[in-house]
């Protein structure tokens, strides 16, 4: 299919294949691809990297601003010539950093080139305030704030954020899951705002998982100090720091006046696995001794099917185990009938498993 050299992450953006294989649009493309980085191992890092960025700027590509695309591409191009004249070290960028530029601009997506456009276009910030990134099923992604904050995205969440943000505060919304790496800037409050508490930071790492249909927020904290603030009035704010996890819960109970009344509680869990927490931003699927009906959840997000659990007593089965993002929902199955005797179905996009 391909006769290219590849060496580094930009030979694989590149090609036009490898296109297809991240975008999925190419049965054949994807075999290929498969075959090739199972046959390649020592280039793992560099094809992984590749494959980041592209999602990134496919995605970029879905929330397109509507701009001049040439005159925003002439004027990426004039700032980095400009820059060239009083940096010596400018003058010799390479081409495939121009291209790479070129893609970027195009999309128009990344907030950090938002920078250059702003010099050419002011107005358009007044029309324009917010992005929002929507990751499908089965899909994850990355961007870099105006701020420089790397934010990975879960699949099935959503991320809004405003094109720049002001001098005091830095608010995003989320609904779904991401890990957030915060620039740190002591006089702008960085906060993620979900459907259960405001997280505010200055500058940290922490994952939060925040799904409409579960029944509560998870705020783990990897570096720095987090500060939860509920929503809901009766529950005080919290600070919590490295390895600790705030989990506020929606507990339905019955009163006299309303069946199913949520009441909601938080705790704080110390001495939490934040690498297993977090792994799915590497692309990892890790189970730690959880039940079959949480890692069922888990596999539906990750390999957009829907999954029937026909017996209660195998839905609290408990697994631990770690899995890359190429193996297939079959192939995780297999492993857990291992050791429960399984048998499962598929029709179309719904497995149905129960115990043998």
């Amino acid at each position: 299919m391909t006769k290219r050299v590849f060496e580094s992450f930009e030979d694989f953006l590149l090609d036009d294949s490898f296109k297809q294989y991240v975008e999925r649009s190419d049965d054949q493309s994807f075999s290929y691809w498969n075959e090739w980085i199972a046959a390649h191992p020592s280039l793992k890092t560099e094809f992984q990297k590749a494959v980041e960025v592209s999602l990134t700027l496919i995605n970029n590509c879905k929330n397109a601003i509507n701009i001049d695309k040439q005159e925003s591409l002439k004027s990426l191009l004039s700032e980095i010539e400009k820059t060239g004249k009083t940096r010596p070290w400018k003058t010799n960028i390479p081409k495939l950093l121009l291209r790479i530029a070129a893609v970027i601009v195009l999309s128009a997506g990344l907030a950090w080139i938002w920078d250059v456009l702003r010099k050419e276009s002011p107005h358009m910030i007044e029309h324009i305030v917010y992005n929002e990134i929507i990751v499908p099923t089965g899909e994850k992604s990355q961007i870099i704030l105006s701020d420089g904050t790397h934010i990975w995205i879960n699949s099935e969440s959503r991320l809004k954020y405003p094109v720049t943000f002001g001098n005091e505060s830095r608010p995003v919304t989320l609904e779904g899951e991401a890990y957030f790496e915060v620039t740190k800037n002591s006089k702008s409050v960085f906060t993620v705002n979900t459907k259960d508490a405001e997280i505010q930071v200055l500058g940290t790492a922490f994952n939060v998982k925040s799904y409409p249909e579960d029944l509560k927020t998870q705020t783990t904290v990897i570096s720095g100090l987090v500060k939860i603030e509920p929503t809901r009035q009766n529950i005080e704010p919290v600070l919590i720091k490295p390895n600790q996890m705030a989990v506020i819960s929606e507990i339905p109970e019955a009163t006299e006046a309303k069946d199913n009344e949520v009441t909601p509680e938080l705790s704080i869990l110390n001495n939490v696995n934040t690498e297993v927490l977090t792994s799915w931003k590497d692309h990892l699927l890790v189970f730690a001794d959880e039940t079959f009906e949480d890692i069922a959840v888990k596999m539906e997000r990750w390999y957009n099917v829907k999954i029937m659990i026909l017996n209660d007593e195998l839905k609290q089965e408990r697994y631990t185990g770690k899995f890359v993002n190429n193996e297939t929902v079959y192939e995780v199955l297999e492993a857990i009938k291992m050791t429960t005797p399984i048998v499962y179905s598929a029709k179309e996009n719904i497995i149905s498993i129960k115990l043998q």
